[in-house]
């Protein structure tokens, strides 16, 4: 294994990931979002921005009925590391990455191609910070490769009618992404706040989208991360160490 790699481990093992050891490495805000996602038996699943494809892979495990799973990432050597990360974990069979540019999904895929999108968006606007554009994690954080209009356009050509979205995204900036989303005649059906803290204000927003639906949004108790002492809740620790399969789907 490169010296530029670690290789850690999720769920007591049931799934390892090589990262980046100075490049992009996951965040908490990736198992929140995989355990937002419901999905159905054989349904087919893309990833905008799969990253080391540690959500594809939380997905995989949570989900074994699904249908294939498919990684779009257009960062050449995170699109590598994460076709690592599915042979790893055995999972070749289910999920397949592709090296590609969402704002060109017309020319990966056909229209209405899955019934479900998920994705962790850039969180930042350009112009906010100064950045490195060479960086992996900036890429990844920052709107330089794609904005959050340009990943909900892309759901709205990828998704069948009825088909579902799953974002997390920045708090601060949600007006910004439900805006986007009916914008695309994708609606907000099912939202959760994220806060750190039991006294803090939410610093992540859940929502899940449906193409076509009918106005009607859900908002669910929010998840706290962290208690007062600065330990985890209970329900984090699911998000975070138990892995929920489910074979009913």
């Amino acid at each position: 294994m490169s010296e530029d790699l670690t290789l850690d481990s999720l769920f007591s093992g049931a799934i390892k990931l090589l990262q980046h050891r100075r490049g992009y490495r996951f965040s908490v805000d990736a198992p929140i979002l995989a355990s937002f996602v419901r999905l159905k038996r054989g349904e087919r699943v893309v990833d905008l921005g799969t990253g080391n494809g540690v959500i594809l892979l939380i997905l995989a495990r949570r989900f074994p009925q699904a249908g294939e799973m498919v990684g779009v990432e257009i960062q050449e050597g995170l699109a590598e590391l994460a076709s690592r990360n599915v042979e790893l974990n055995g999972l070749g069979g289910l999920i397949r990455v592709l090296h590609g540019d969402i704002r060109e999904c017309r020319r990966l895929f056909g229209p209405e191609s899955f019934d479900v999108v998920v994705s962790n968006p850039p969180y930042y606007p350009l112009g906010r910070g100064r950045i490195n554009p060479e960086d992996e994690r900036a890429i990844a954080r920052h709107e330089l490769m794609a904005t959050v209009g340009d990943v909900v356009e892309a759901s709205r050509y990828l998704l069948k009618g009825g088909g579902r979205v799953y974002y997390v995204y920045p708090a601060r900036r949600a007006v910004t992404l439900l805006a986007e989303m009916r914008r695309r005649s994708i609606e907000p059906k099912r939202m959760r706040w994220v806060h750190p803290f039991p006294a803090k204000g939410a610093e992540m927003v859940l929502v899940e989208g449906v193409k076509g639906a009918k106005e009607g949004l859900e908002v669910e108790p929010p998840l706290v991360v962290q208690d007062a002492e600065g330990g985890y809740t209970e329900e984090m620790e699911r998000v975070l160490f138990k892995l929920e399969v489910e074979d009913e789907m």
